[in-house]
């Protein structure tokens, strides 16, 4: 799904018909969104957001490093890679963070469950801005907490 399909979907939804949210508002919601769901799915262990690397002694973390999957010996100071044992490399795997979109993006998950997510989670966010009262919180959440149950049962 592209992002301005995203922003149209929003505004829909949010009955904006005085294009109230801008789309730099609505990308912002969106991608703050897409971290936040990215984060949860980390925490329930999602294979679609592993990625693999050998990392030296010294080396930067990849771009999007969010943490690693599993107990690996290396420790990680200021973005620098650090070795805890005497080998040269250290194949890992990792949690990556999708990298922030622009108006002409895709969104980042390939199910489209997930996509709609993080609409739903963007609505929220700019409609927490104004302070509305927003009934669906609860049920946002849960049909969060149910898609990863499912995604990883």
């Amino acid at each position: 799904m592209q992002v301005t399909e995203a922003i149209n979907r929003m505004r829909a939804s949010m009955h904006d018909i005085s294009n109230e949210y801008d789309d730099a508002a609505c990308i912002f919601a969106l991608n703050t969104a897409v971290h936040d769901l990215t984060a949860l799915l980390a925490a329930a262990h999602y294979p679609d957001l592993i990625e693999e690397k050998d990392l030296a002694e010294g080396d930067m973390v990849p771009d999007g490093f969010f943490r690693t999957c599993g107990l690996y010996p290396i420790r990680i100071t200021g973005g620098t890679v650090h070795l805890l044992t005497d080998a040269e490399k250290a194949h890992i795997r990792y949690y990556k963070m999708p990298a922030d979109m622009a108006r002409t993006s895709s969104l980042p998950f390939r199910l489209s469950i997930l996509n709609s997510l993080a609409i739903k989670i963007a609505i929220k966010i700019l409609l927490n801005e104004n302070e509305f009262d927003i009934s669906q919180d609860s049920s946002i959440q849960s049909e969060i907490a149910q898609a990863l149950q499912a995604g990883v049962g």
